[in-house]
């Protein structure tokens, strides 16, 4: 405080103490959109060379001339002394202002998310065009979708101006812009079933291509695979190729896995740990673009009649649970994962070990980063209902809970036939009108346009897809 008021004491002195020259019209004005402050020499910086030009114009120093005197005037108050030689002195010595982004960059994501710099969630648009040209140059190597994760930046938080939105890279711990937006993220389930093998999509390179060219007619960027842990690394030619061919695309492919029987702890080793382990060991087996970014489980165990999920409150509890230590292996392999859950869960709370009551999908929200819903309806309107509207029978909608706790909502649309009914699909519009769950898919996107950083989408499943659109070639 001693020495602040001696600066300032002293700046007041010289101001004193200096004559005070009239300004002259012949000293040139620069544009005021161009000017810096205090570059009275007009050199483009401030520097000492300015701070002398200006002592030497107080002291009507005969061939000191200002190139420019309103950068000198530091004050705004339409002329120059003393003071604003001081401001000038001030703002040389002054250390540069630090970018904001700085503090984000090299901290750990569990940091970053602690700070609130970034969402919790994963950013839900697709890595492509120039948005991964610039990723991969900043990073000097190509991208690879098992450990590069990213995440948006709260520009609020780091107190960032201006229009420029910034993803961080969890693996890398850096920031790049968003160059461009990309494609929301939409993702198919492919069940490897009987007409798949009759399809020959897994054996046929044609097939594979036709079949990856509907994917992307239907604007699918993430592909939830089926198949066995074990086969994973059993059939590692087969996967590879897969994987390799959809990289190609942008599209990111995922282990696909469940079981109804999948609940209680005396299943974890063959339902989580073994399921993660084997992603792991998969991955160190091939080459960066064909490497599984994570898994997603269908793991629908209020189907088994065995647990009475409804009407048992343990079982809701436990369910909750599952998804707790599989979310913690998977961060601990540094994967990502999903979980495949019913519209109607919203409605339902359960009892912990204290004794005190939660609702199931608050609680699996602030768990994981993302959950898929299954929101099957036949239109968009039926659709948003569930999802934006509290739903009869729960306390809050869908929508609160998703982003309350930061996490994203996959809207996962039926196109297959079902045996609930032709409301909960799309399958008699689609096979009528191929791409009419497009624009369907493209209103729910326009309608929920508040909610578009918390929301990705899913279509079951790949293989109707795939028809639908041999159906357009015919």
């Amino acid at each position: 405080m001693k020495k602040t008021l001696a600066a300032l004491l002293s700046c007041l002195f010289l101001a004193a103490a200096l004559p005070q020259p009239a300004l002259y019209a012949a000293e040139t004005d620069a544009p005021e959109d161009s000017r810096i402050t205090g570059d009275v020499n007009g050199d483009g910086q401030l520097n000492a060379a300015d701070i002398v030009l200006m002592q030497k114009w107080l002291l009507q120093v005969p061939d000191a001339v200002l190139a420019d005197w309103q950068a000198g005037d530091c004050n705004a108050d339409g002329r120059l002394d003393g003071l604003d030689l001081c401001r000038m002195r001030q703002l040389l010595t002054a250390p540069a202002p630090q970018n904001p982004l700085e503090q984000l960059v090299g901290m750990s994501y569990a940091d970053a998310v602690k700070n609130g710099y970034i969402s919790r969630s994963e950013y839900n648009y697709q890595i492509s065009g120039n948005l991964k040209s610039t990723i991969e140059t900043q990073m000097e190597r190509p991208l690879d979708y098992s450990i590069d994760r990213f995440y948006l930046v709260s520009n609020e938080t780091l107190g960032l101006t201006g229009d420029t939105k910034y993803l961080y890279n969890s693996s890398t711990a850096d920031v790049y812009p968003i160059t461009e937006e990309t494609s929301m993220n939409c993702a198919t389930w492919y069940w490897k079933g009987k007409k798949a093998a009759l399809y020959g999509i897994d054996d046929d390179a044609d097939t594979q291509s036709k079949f990856l060219d509907a994917m992307e007619f239907y604007g699918v960027t993430e592909i939830y695979y089926s198949i066995g842990a074990n086969k994973l690394v059993n059939s590692v030619d087969m996967v590879e190729t897969f994987v390799r061919n959809a990289y190609a695309r942008n599209m990111k492919v995922y282990l696909l896995t469940g079981e109804k029987t999948w609940l209680y702890e005396d299943s974890y080793q063959t339902a989580i740990y073994r399921v993660f382990d084997r992603v792991a060991e998969y991955n160190s087996m091939v080459e960066y673009d064909a490497r599984l970014a994570g898994v997603s489980y269908d793991v629908e165990v209020w189907t088994n009649s065995e647990y009475n999920w409804k009407n048992n409150d343990a079982a809701r509890y436990q369910q909750v649970k599952f998804i707790e230590t599989a979310q913690q292996y998977a961060e601990s392999k540094d994967l990502s994962v999903s979980y495949c859950l019913p519209f109607w869960i919203v409605r339902y709370d359960y009892t912990d070990d204290a004794g005190e009551t939660h609702n199931v999908y608050d609680s699996i929200t602030q768990i994981a980063n993302e959950t898929i819903l299954m929101a099957y309806r036949d239109s968009a309107a039926a659709v948003e209902k569930l999802v934006a509207e509290v739903q009869t029978g729960a306390s809050r909608s869908v929508y609160d809970y998703n982003e309350k706790n930061d996490c994203n909502l996959e809207i996962a649309v039926q196109a297959d036939e079902n045996s609930e009914g032709d409301h909960v699909t799309f399958y008699e519009e689609e096979k009528e009108h191929p791409g009419y769950l497009n624009t369907e898919i493209a209103k729910i996107k326009s309608d929920l346009e508040t909610h578009r950083f918390h929301t990705t989408f899913a279509i079951h499943q790949a293989i109707p897809l795939y028809e639908y659109y041999l159906s357009l070639e015919s």
